[in-house]
């Protein structure tokens, strides 16, 4: 029985360490801007500067709605 309870913990730690892992991985893609859209980001923070504007929702509705 103490073998069973013994892979059952290693399991659940490697478990818990894959989906660590994968949060992980997750998050650093979040923080990547793929390359077809630097440009548009790049604009709208150019928009939000030229504008004074917040970089937020409002700005970017804005943006939308003058450059649709």
């Amino acid at each position: 029985m103490s073998d069973f309870k013994l892979a059952k913990h290693q399991d659940t730690f490697e478990t818990q360490k894959r989906h660590y892992d994968r949060k992980v991985d997750i998050e650093n893609k979040m923080g990547e801007i793929p390359r077809q859209y630097e440009g548009d980001i790049r604009r709208f923070k150019e928009y939000c500067t030229d504008t004074s504007q917040l970089i937020g929702t409002e700005a970017l509705l804005d943006y939308i709605y003058i450059y649709r």
